[in-house]
């Protein structure tokens, strides 16, 4: 896991889960990110509707998904035992890659005047 000071240049992007409005778990949002909060009452806004530009649903969950379920989990504790190994398999390169992919899908944001844009790639 990530000690509380490994988490002060990492930002919080709500990505539209229920359990993230639960007044709680915004409380610890706010207590962990501070002012380093995207979208949902955050610091910084997240327009809605921007799947395009959003990094968890053009990548991280097909990742994920793709890893945990290539073959269909036995039990729950092998079902967690997957999760948590296909986050630790995110590697720096592929981040870097990702927040490439981000700055060019900004760019096509600007030409689709912020409008939802099919990307393929």
């Amino acid at each position: 896991g990530f000690a509380v000071d490994d988490l002060r240049n990492v930002w919080f992007q709500y990505d539209g889960a229920s359990p993230h409005k639960v007044s709680s778990v915004q409380q610890h949002i706010r207590d962990t990110f501070q002012q380093q909060v995207i979208g949902y009452g955050g610091c910084v806004e997240w327009p809605p509707r921007s799947s395009d530009l959003n990094s968890l649903d053009f990548f991280l969950w097909g990742y994920i998904k793709q890893r945990v379920y290539a073959t269909p989990p036995p039990t729950v504790q092998e079902l967690r035992n997957r999760i948590t190994d296909a986050c630790a398999s995110v590697s720096p390169a592929m981040l870097y890659n990702v927040q490439r992919e981000v700055q060019s899908r900004v760019q096509m944001c600007i030409v689709a005047e912020g409008h939802q844009f099919e990307h393929d790639r």
